[in-house]
């Protein structure tokens, strides 16, 4: 009699013990994907205490199904002239199972990797889209706004059977090789100063024309636009 007493017990014991160990929680915002004894998919759980069957069932990995921010730096994209440029870029996905129609093995088991593989379609799809463009027409804002409309259509035509949709995509910074930089900085500066002679009346010019003697003057000079060169050239006319 106690020897059955004490089977029952330790049976008993045996099927709490199974049922805890075989018992899992999913965290808040996440899903997990159970597979079979041999590694095939056979279900996707959601957040939850979820029990699996003892033997046949196990956890392969989960994964967040809120909207996530990602962000990435496209680096050497040409223009249309072969300057090579860093674009930083962000957006925001958020993962839908729902979309996956087909290959649906493979593409849940890509979830996790989702940020890698948007960041590889951006920089893709930047080289096309960049190449038709040169360097001044990207820092006009139509040009950004339409690459950006281009870039977030596609992708989201690129992602959506993976389970993913694209919310939106901005450009944020589209960075030149640092000499090309100096240079749109110094052409800045000298359309700037070229304004200044032409609208300066002939005090300012004399001043303008006494600093033109200065080395760094000069040089900048051949830079001038012709009527600005014209101007310096000039003696100031008396007012």
């Amino acid at each position: 009699m106690i020897f059955l007493y004490t089977s029952v017990v330790l049976v008993a014991i045996w099927l709490v013990y199974l049922y805890q160990h075989n018992q899992v929680t999913v965290p808040e915002d996440h899903k997990a994907v159970v597979v079979d004894r041999q590694g095939f998919i056979k279900r996707v759980i959601p957040a939850g205490t979820h029990q699996l069957k003892f033997g046949l069932e196990k956890i392969e990995f989960m994964f967040e199904d809120k909207t996530k921010l990602a962000k990435g730096l496209a680096t050497e994209i040409p223009t249309a002239e072969g300057i090579l440029l860093n674009i930083q870029w962000s957006g925001t996905y958020t993962p839908d199972i729902g979309l996956i129609t087909e290959k649906v093995s493979q593409r849940l088991r890509g979830l996790p990797k989702t940020e890698a593989g948007l960041q590889r379609q951006v920089d893709i799809m930047l080289r096309r889209l960049v190449g038709a463009y040169t360097l001044r027409d990207l820092f006009k804002p139509a040009i950004r706004d339409r690459i950006e409309r281009q870039l977030g259509q596609a992708l989201k035509s690129k992602l959506q059977p993976s389970g993913i949709i694209l919310n939106g995509i901005d450009l944020q910074a589209i960075v030149p090789p640092d000499e090309i930089l100096h240079a749109l900085n110094q052409a800045q500066a000298i359309q700037t100063l070229d304004q200044a002679i032409r609208t300066s009346d002939g005090t300012t010019r004399n001043l303008m024309t006494g600093a033109h003697q200065f080395e760094e003057m000069l040089e900048w000079s051949k830079l001038f636009p012709p009527y600005g060169r014209y101007a310096l050239s000039q003696p100031a006319s008396s007012h």
